[in-house]
């Protein structure tokens, strides 16, 4: 709902104001590959606040799996972050998903949420960029 939401960023921006935080400047981030006929088969969105990037969505088609393209994405979303000024990346992923495949990019558990979804892990990973 529109007018929550801007009831709800209004109050968050007056409160940290009130607090003295940093600037709330957040910048989405999209990196998507496509084929020659133009179809996207990877993608990575995300976003930069307060000096880290945070991905909310890497998705790769399960033809180009294990040829390099998750890790192309990632590796430009940390460049684009690094010239944003962030000093890491962070993001979530699911014992079905990937954690593996961040684990291999460098990236380390900084948090675990058991049955979630009942059965499954939820993994916090992040990663330093300087």
């Amino acid at each position: 709902m529109p007018e929550v939401d801007n009831a709800l960023d209004a109050g968050f921006m007056a409160h940290s104001h009130a607090m003295a935080s940093p600037p709330f400047k957040e910048r989405k981030l999209c990196i998507a590959r496509r084929d020659v006929q133009g179809v996207i088969v990877a993608a990575l969105t995300g976003r930069t606040l307060w000096n880290w990037l945070y991905v909310d969505q890497l998705w790769v088609d399960e033809a180009l799996r294990g040829q390099g393209v998750g890790s192309a994405l990632m590796k430009a979303a940390e460049e684009e972050a690094f010239k944003r000024g962030c000093v890491g990346v962070y993001l979530w992923t699911q014992t079905f998903d990937a954690p593996e495949f961040y684990a291999k990019l460098g990236c380390e558990v900084y948090a675990t949420f058991d049955d979630f979804p009942i059965g499954h892990q939820r993994f916090g990973f992040r990663k330093r960029l300087i």
